[in-house]
């Protein structure tokens, strides 16, 4: 892969950025071809054109990009250091990500010892989260979601410093509205990769990065001049449509990072999927909860255009469908990865939250060659003894509840989650090929 340069890229802090890191074409010398002597035999003449005629029939020109895997999985809700507190579960997760990019949004924030709060649902986690989710395989992280707020500033600033301190890639957060909606890049011997991450929906007060204030990337949903933030019941409201503001300034993002990168993902946490409140559209069980709302569709459509190759999304937390849109795949939400969910908060744990997908793209250049999934199962029962009175009790049953159940699933629960993403995917025009317990995407081949 090669990376369009212009005069002036600007390093980012956040972005794992190394003035002169160059990718692999940029490295990679092509052999130098000596004017043939008087003296060379015929034989070796035609010798070498016949290996010539064979390597450009076969499309091994100079030059030609790498395949390149990239690894999707849900949200990440990790509230201890998984290492120590579920060691056996290591291997487990190991071997579900691999690939040259492993992604996740980082649904939490950092506490340091001794920090506490009662805000929001208090997801909270130690520093040392950050090294276990970089030893499972995760080397590219979104922090933009409705809980990297509890903690205020505090958890923001701290979120931060022990990402770069331990020098993950992350976007969607910063010190202010311009670190927030920044693209971090990822460099690796296949390419760059750059992620752009926002959130909608659910964004607590304060919680928005500013002009000096830090914060989430935040994309507002507006509902006929008001804001949607998911939170109360709007009966009657027009369609929600994005913010025009906010939408610029992520579309004008998406857009730089095509600039400086080989591959462009677009992140969004996302809670708004109609009219009603988040929480009455899970409490209830409404439709609204299994499928992107009509402006989200509309919206990422607008994402890909802008230059976005891969869309992902989490928030229901469910699985939702899957678009390949102009050549791209847009995962309109991939449910839990880690779902470390207080036991009080029982209006989000229904069955299918225990229920997921991993998602394995694999692109040659920008053009994309496969799309497959594996499903996974989520432990609905923590060790130890839950506490079903506090949303801010953490201890050895929130820390082991929710971790992905060796692999593979039992066969009939795994064709049921796959067949439940293949009917999701259907209104799309989204065709799956389902053999055993994986799945693929029949993509549609230029002719």
């Amino acid at each position: 892969m090669s990376v369009e340069t212009e005069e002036g890229f600007p390093p980012d802090r956040r972005a794992g950025f190394a003035p002169g890191a160059g990718t692999q074409n940029e490295t990679q010398s092509r052999p130098q071809i000596r004017a043939g002597k008087p003296r060379q035999s015929f034989r070796m003449g035609w010798l070498a054109f016949f290996l010539a005629a064979i390597c450009v029939a076969s499309g091994a020109a100079w030059g030609q990009p790498q395949s390149m895997t990239i690894t999707l999985a849900g949200q990440a809700s990790i509230r201890s250091d998984i290492r120590k507190t579920d060691p056996a579960e290591v291997p487990v997760i190991q071997k579900l990500l691999k690939g040259d990019v492993v992604f996740t949004n980082f649904e939490c924030v950092v506490a340091e010892p001794g920090q506490t709060t009662h805000e929001g649902l208090g997801f909270l986690t130690p520093p040392s989260a950050l090294d276990a989710l970089t030893t499972f395989g995760f080397n590219l992280l979104s922090l933009a979601g409705n809980h990297a707020y509890d903690l205020k500033q505090t958890g923001v600033e701290n979120t931060l410093r022990e990402a770069d301190r331990r020098k993950i890639v992350h976007a969607g957060t910063g010190e202010n509205l311009t670190e927030a909606s920044a693209p971090a890049y990822l460099h690796t011997a296949k390419g760059t990769v750059a992620l752009i991450a926002s959130a909608s929906g659910a964004i607590g007060p304060g919680a928005p990065a500013g002009a000096n204030h830090p914060g989430v990337n935040e994309l507002r949903i507006e509902a006929g001049g008001k804001l949607n933030e998911a939170t109360q019941d709007m009966p009657g409201a027009p369609e929600n449509v994005p913010n025009a503001e906010d939408a610029r300034r992520i579309l004008q993002s998406i857009r730089e990072a095509r600039r400086h990168a080989d591959l462009v993902i677009v992140y969004q946490h996302n809670h708004v999927f109609g009219n009603h409140s988040f929480i009455n559209i899970f409490t209830e069980g409404l439709p609204e909860r299994l499928a992107p709302n009509p402006w989200l569709v509309k919206w990422t459509h607008e994402e890909v255009d802008a230059g976005a190759d891969i869309v992902v999304l989490h928030g229901a937390p469910l699985l939702h469908g899957v678009e390949i849109y102009k050549g791209k795949p847009i995962f309109y939400d991939l449910g839990n990865f880690i779902y470390n969910l207080p036991p009080a908060a029982t209006f989000i744990e229904e069955p299918m939250v225990w229920e997921s997908v991993i998602a394995h793209v694999q692109f040659r250049g920008r053009n994309l060659l496969s799309v497959s999934f594996q499903p996974i199962v989520l432990n609905f029962i923590g060790k130890g003894q839950p506490d079903v009175h506090s949303e801010f009790t953490n201890n050895e049953y929130l820390d082991t509840r929710g971790l992905p159940l060796p692999s593979p699933a039992p066969a009939a629960r795994a064709r049921y989650i796959l067949e439940r993403l293949a009917n999701l995917s259907k209104p799309f025009g989204t065709a799956f090929e389902i053999q055993g317990d994986s799945a693929e995407i029949k993509l549609k081949r230029a002719n």
